[in-house]
């Protein structure tokens, strides 16, 4: 067995919320995401680009229940990471600069 916090758990507990909250069920998504989150700064690193994916997530799941004001702080995060670590070219910061211009364009 990988255990309670190994990064692939993390991975499998990010996708596994995607899908609750593709279901509607955002408060066990929210937790699930935490999760993933909470093991990847332990076993990764607070600067990982899975955190910053994870964050992501999260955000986009508050940004759709309209929790704006909690979903900022998130995607910000995540595309400081993503700055550091994969380069300002890379493709999944553009993706979360663009979910945090959708978010500022709903505000």
């Amino acid at each position: 067995t990988l255990g309670p916090n190994h990064p692939d758990l993390a991975v499998w507990l990010n996708n596994l919320a995607g899908l609750l909250q593709d279901q509607g069920k955002y408060d066990e998504a929210k937790l699930l995401y935490e999760r993933a989150i909470e093991i990847g700064e332990k076993t990764l690193g607070p600067n990982h680009p899975q955190v910053a994916a994870s964050l992501n997530n999260l955000a986009g799941l508050l940004e759709n229940q309209g929790k704006y004001d909690e979903a900022k702080p998130l995607y910000e995060r995540a595309i400081e990471i993503g700055e550091k670590t994969l380069g300002p070219n890379h493709p999944d910061l553009a993706v979360w600069l663009n979910n945090l211009a959708v978010l500022l364009e709903k505000q």
